[in-house]
């Protein structure tokens, strides 16, 4: 086939502030699917204008930078700032415009599309319209496993061992919750991937210890019990779509490695190191010039240097350099730093042999054109990134994760122990005393609480000797508060009593219990509440209105003499599960505000959803009509944006009451980027219900639905709504 002409392509190429941005994020998605269109009809040209760039496998390449220098004394140094999930500079969720890309085959589309979920996950170092520079390089690979009904394939170099600093860094030499969330992190993306993509993704951990333990005088022996924890935690947790592999599997040196024991390990590891330089490294690689040279290398080398410092302080190194002049310990740092980039090269050979054709994934900052760095536990707007493997995880009462090191928080956290390991810092806070009764907390992945008796009380405590009120400020702060492992939780007096005790109880027309079960009706005008469906994502309340007051608490009328009614959703859930359904159903989901916000993309922001007035059109039980409702409200506490949202439902995935939602003052096209944030792994808690469960929740900040469970169990929730 002759050779197609291809149009001139510069990129990067800036955004025009004369077009509107959601439009020209399409524009630019537009480019990268014509670009790969082209790329499969011929070889790829060079680009004309002289440059002797070309486009392979459809990848449109950047613009040279600046170089990097080698240390921080060589001229002319650019210091990255890595983009912050939730800043203007995140890549946006593309779903308001997919319509508008052209593609060549159904394939095309969808591999591009878990791109897109791929790409959410990312934080590279790049001009802000380049959010993900080498996403055509991986277009291919993704197309392919689409085409022949695969799992998409992501490999991941991380987890190696904890920072031998364990008095300023890090808690002790085993993973912690750091390691739990982010491996939780990682399982959500491929779950993500999952639910548009029935084949799935997986996520291949290659463990790094021991490829650089002996250079921070970390034994082997602690590679492998770290190693050994991080895979009882995938095996613990359930998260099947996390695979690991160590040295010896890159190397195939040792058949049905799987079966290696500890023994074996230690015996070999040293040669493992020594055959994996010896086989991969590229030959006459110089690490200095690396460095110089290339972007990647010299912030990967940067970050070393970094964490070594203070990793190394308490060292035999620093020992040996202690007494002389402070530039000898930088030196000797810099020196292993070196070190480290020629070992991580021949590392990241053997990866990318044994693992042809996965998208790669990386823990260190990158410009993202040959992989995605991925932040495994994303730091807060302006906050540092680390691994967890570098830092502690410092709880807030707000339920928030934050990666620190240990000597920065001793002071205002408490220190927590899971198992009698540390565990965790914990905001201090007299929220978390339960007084006489001793009790452990459970910090859910992405929000969440659960608090259960601690191990050593004998009996289960009542739920009558609870103070709820301490509930309902943490259930403000971090909903949903879950109490598990409580008696007399179905005792329906106490239950209601207790309902009191947390504020006004507001009752509907059947009372105010509602028992939510499946009532078998199919009839159109039936209540989906009581019926074994799945529901829209929505806050309950929508349909609660109460008359208008004036100052002086008189009914409010409208010109024609008729009662003005206003909204009036109730601010609190309060459940106890009286059973539940079978196991992988029935699933209760949360999707918080406070997330949802943090991991807005551009180019939508809080003053925007604000502005946005919608309507929706009900048929069925709910037959309602209503307009001009807010997106965004403030919390009555602690005044953070707040979704109010009902999830458009159509005939299609209900036989009972369907939603039509219309935006009234801005695209249309954003109900597919709220649907999608919604359900987002990294905002929405699936929960699964145990039997006894007591759950609280804040309707202003949180907003829920549920899966479908199946006819004939005898899953049954009650519920109460207060103010």
């Amino acid at each position: 086939m002759a050779a197609v002409a291809m149009p001139q392509v510069q990129a990067p190429f800036p955004s025009p502030s004369s077009v509107d941005a959601d439009r020209f994020a399409a524009l630019e998605r537009r480019v990268e699917a014509l670009v790969v269109q082209l790329q499969k009809l011929g070889p790829s040209p060079k680009i004309p204008g002289g440059s002797n760039s070309r486009l392979s496998n459809g990848y449109v390449p950047t613009a040279p930078g600046p170089t990097l220098p080698l240390t921080p004394g060589i001229s002319g140094q650019v210091t990255p700032s890595p983009i912050t999930p939730g800043s203007p500079e995140t890549p946006a969720i593309p779903s308001e415009q997919e319509n508008a890309i052209a593609f060549e085959n159904p394939s095309s589309k969808l591999a591009f599309q878990v791109l897109d979920i791929i790409q959410r996950y990312g934080q590279n170092v790049a001009p802000h319209h380049i959010p993900w520079a080498g996403k055509m390089k991986f277009l291919p690979f993704v197309e392919e496993y689409v085409k022949n009904n695969k799992p998409v394939k992501m490999v991941l170099p991380a987890f190696p061992f904890k920072s031998p600093n364990r008095k300023d860094k890090v808690l002790g030499m085993m993973p912690d919750l750091g390691e739990e969330l982010a491996l939780m992190h990682l399982n959500g993306l491929c779950e993500s991937i999952n639910e548009i993509y029935e084949h799935g993704a997986t996520v291949t951990i290659t463990s790094d210890g021991l490829v650089y333990n002996d250079l921070m005088d970390v034994s082997d022996s602690e590679v492998w019990e770290y190693s050994t924890a991080v895979r009882d935690i995938i095996t613990a947790k359930g998260l099947r779509n996390i695979n690991t592999l160590r040295i010896v599997d890159l190397l195939d040196t040792h058949p049905h490695s799987e079966n290696l024991t500890k023994e074996e390990y230690l015996i070999h590891a040293g040669c493992y190191r020594r055959e994996l330089v010896a086989k991969y490294s590229p030959l006459n690689f110089n690490s200095r010039q690396a460095v110089t040279n290339d972007k990647d290398t010299c912030m990967t080398y940067q970050g070393y240097i970094k964490f070594l410092t203070k990793d190394l302080a308490y060292s035999k190194l620093a020992t040996e350099t202690q007494g002389g002049p402070r530039k000898r310990y930088k030196e000797a740092i810099e020196k292993l730093a070196l070190q480290m980039i020629a070992r991580g090269k021949a590392f990241a050979a053997a990866i990318e042999t044994k693992c042809k054709g996965y998208v790669r994934l990386s823990i260190h900052p990158s410009v993202g054109q040959t992989k995605l760095s991925v932040p495994l536990i994303p730091p807060p707007k302006g906050g540092r990134l680390m691994t967890p493997w570098h830092s502690s995880i410092a709880v807030g009462v707000d339920g928030s994760f934050k990666t620190v090191h240990a000597d920065e928080v001793r002071e205002t956290h408490d220190l927590v122990l899971h198992n009698g390991q540390p565990y965790c810092f914990r905001e201090k806070s007299d929220l978390f005393d339960f007084g006489e009764i001793k009790v452990e907390f459970e910090h859910l992945y992405p929000c969440g609480l659960v608090i259960r008796p601690a191990p050593e009380v004998v009996g289960k405590p009542s739920l009558r000797d609870i103070d709820v009120k301490k509930l309902r400020k943490l259930a403000e702060l971090q909903s949903p508060v879950v109490l598990r492992g409580f008696a007399d939780t179905t005792d329906r007096e106490l239950y209601i009593s207790k309902g009191h005790e947390l504020g006004e109880v507001l009752p509907w027309s059947f009372g105010i219990v509602q028992e939510v079960k499946d009532h078998g009706r199919k009839d159109k005008l039936h209540n989906n509440v009581v019926s074994n469906e799945a529901m829209p994502m929505h806050y309950d309340g929508m349909f609660k209105f109460v008359n208008k007051k004036d100052e002086s608490g008189n009914d409010m009328k409208d010109e024609n003499g008729n009662e003005i009614k206003v909204q009036k959703p109730p601010k609190f859930q309060f459940f106890t599960c009286v059973s539940t359904s079978p196991k992988g159903t029935g699933f209760t989901l949360f999707a918080s505000s406070r997330l949802f916000f943090r991991y807005l993309p551009s180019p939508y922001t809080v003053p925007r959803f604000e502005a946005i007035k919608w309507r929706m059109d009900n048929d069925g039980f709910w037959d309602a009509k209503l307009k001009s409702l807010p997106l965004v409200v403030r919390h009555p506490i602690h005044n953070t944006p707040c979704m109010r949202w009902h999830e458009p439902w159509p005939a299609t995935k209900t036989k009972y009451s369907t939603c039509e939602v219309t935006v009234e003052n801005d695209s249309q096209g954003i109900v597919g980027v709220i649907d999608s944030l919604l359900y987002d792994r990294r905002v929405c808690l699936r929960f699964t219900w145990e039997q006894g469960d007591i759950l609280l929740s804040d309707n202003v900040a949180m907003l829920h639905t549920r899966t479908a469970f199946t006819e004939d169990c005898d899953r049954e929730l009650w519920r109460i709504h207060f103010d």
